[in-house]
């Protein structure tokens, strides 16, 4: 027997054999690492399921965590404000109005004489910006703007128009955050891009969605004496058979809050 030839084979034979138990130990660890998608990009995968979505950026973006209440408001506040009728409900924290002549709105797109209206005829309208058209309910939605970027989802900075057959304004009803007091100051939070990735992880994103838009925003879960507590978040609207959900990605955490589940 060739002593010599037997021990080369048995060599070639154990380093085979550590190849591939360390290819198999590899690829185990790389399965068991939550944040890890495997070798392809997060784009590939959103490709293969065909989920389309606007371009993000992945700069760094800022946000801080603050406490809010509704703003008490009183007859003076809203006594010169022209052609309405004006009530104050829900103790005083909520205007109702009811024009006397109906304003042309243009449905998503401002007319000028809308633009002038929410500036010189709602009380402090220039606070508020565009978040949806409600057609179905004939609606304009707009959202307080707090530390610079919008309150999303909160009954209490809100602005809503009511609109007729012809998309003019006929009534509003508004509500108005006050003081803020800041919890945390403004830091680094989440990009888009990172906050998409957390999305799909969490098993949300359907095969053949669209992303129609993403908002970065403030939101608030937690109710304290001292007012709502809000914080950083990024909102992706997203399209799936005709139906409409909102997926909200706490921008500090990546804690994924699913609007459709919370209303359930």
């Amino acid at each position: 027997m060739d002593w010599r030839k037997t021990e080369i084979i048995f060599i070639i034979a154990f380093l085979l054999l550590d190849i591939f138990l360390g290819v198999m130990f590899l690829n185990k660890q790389a399965t068991n690492d939550p944040d890890k998608l495997g070798n392809d990009t997060l784009q590939d995968h959103l490709k293969t399921d065909n989920i389309t979505y606007p371009e993000l950026s992945s700069k760094e973006v800022y946000g801080e965590v603050f406490t809010a209440d509704k703003v008490t408001i009183n007859e003076k506040d809203v006594s010169n404000l022209k052609n309405q009728t004006i009530s104050l409900t829900n103790n005083s924290t909520e205007i109702v109005s009811t024009l006397q002549n109906p304003v042309k709105t243009g449905g998503k797109k401002e007319t000028e004489e809308f633009k002038k209206f929410l500036e010189d005829d709602v009380y402090k309208g220039s606070s508020y910006e565009f978040w949806k058209y409600d057609e179905e309910k004939q609606e304009l939605v707009y959202n307080q703007v707090v530390k610079d970027d919008m309150v999303l989802f909160d009954t209490a900075g809100q602005l809503v128009f009511k609109l007729n057959n012809d998309n003019e304004i006929v009534s509003y009803r508004q509500t108005l955050l006050g003081k803020q007091d800041d919890l945390q100051e403004k830091k680094k939070v989440l990009s888009s891009v990172d906050a998409l990735e957390a999305v799909y992880q969490h098993g949300d994103l359907k095969t053949d969605s669209k992303i129609k838009q993403v908002v970065f925003g403030y939101y608030t879960t937690v109710q304290l004496s001292s007012g709502d507590v809000y914080f950083p978040i990024w909102c992706f609207e997203v399209e799936h058979k005709g139906m409409t959900s909102y997926f909200l990605v706490n921008a500090k955490d990546e804690q994924v809050i699913n609007l459709d589940e919370t209303k359930q």
